[in-house]
Formats: structure tokens, sequence, C-alpha cells
């Protein structure tokens, strides 16, 4: 009976906390749409900077319209996911909304190094291997 009743007494005691825990957390469907439009306008934007040196540089058409669509589809995904790791990462407001402009204009190079970090982190603490690894090994 005694332990019955420190079970609920830390119960109640511990209920704040819960409280406040899931107060903090944080969904993808937890943030307003004006923080969405402002991610992604920033992301864009990079997107269209790098659309531009692209164009100037000779190495897309400046004409082809799927050519700007297809660099600000990759510019805003790479940047909502820039801005999602942030948050995770409790970065400050600022730095994360500069991190998401420039992961905008790096676009596909922003997704490929996401895509390189997370197959390292996956080879060193789960102990899978690539396609590469393994072809090497037989």
């Amino acid at each position: 009976m005694r332990y019955i009743a420190i079970f609920f007494i830390a119960i109640i005691c511990l209920l704040p906390l819960i409280s406040w825990a899931q107060q903090a957390l944080k969904t993808p469907g937890s943030y307003s749409l004006g923080e969405y439009t402002m991610v992604l306008a920033i992301a864009v934007l990079g997107g269209l900077v790098a659309f531009y040196n692209k164009v100037r540089k000779g190495e897309l058409q400046g004409y082809k319209i799927h050519n700007l669509i297809g660099e600000l589809c990759t510019s805003a995904f790479a940047g909502l996911l820039t801005f999602w790791i942030c948050e995770w990462g409790n970065l400050p407001q600022l730095l994360t909304i500069a991190l998401v402009g420039v992961s905008g204009h790096a676009g596909t190079v922003a997704i490929a190094w996401l895509e390189r970090t997370l197959q390292k982190f996956a080879e060193s603490k789960v102990g899978l291997a690539s396609p590469d690894n393994q072809k090497d090994k037989s």
C-alpha cells in the first residue's frame, strides 16, 4: 500500500514536467502557415539566385521554364529539410533562416550532402554498409 501511495505522489509531482514536455514537442504540423511561407520564400529566393548564376555561366538555358521550375522545387525542398533540421537542433532563428537560404541556393548539392552525411552516420552508428563498400569486400 505504501508503494502505491509513493507511485501516485511521484506521478502528481511529474505532471507539470510531462505537460511541459508535450508543449515543447515540435512536429511539422506545429508551425504556422506564415512560418512555412517565410522559410519557403527564402529557400526559393536562394534557388532563383542559383538559377540566374547557372544561366549566366551558360550551364542552363534561361528560356526553358522547366529548368527554372526544377531549380525552384529542389531549392524549396532543400530549404524545408534544412529548416526542420535546424529546429530539431534548436538553432537561433536568424541562423536558421540564413542556413535555409544557403541550402536553397545550393539545392541539389545540399540534398546530396545530406544524403552522404546520413549514409556515413548509418555506416558508423548502425553498422549498415553502403552497396559500394559491399562490392569492394567481395
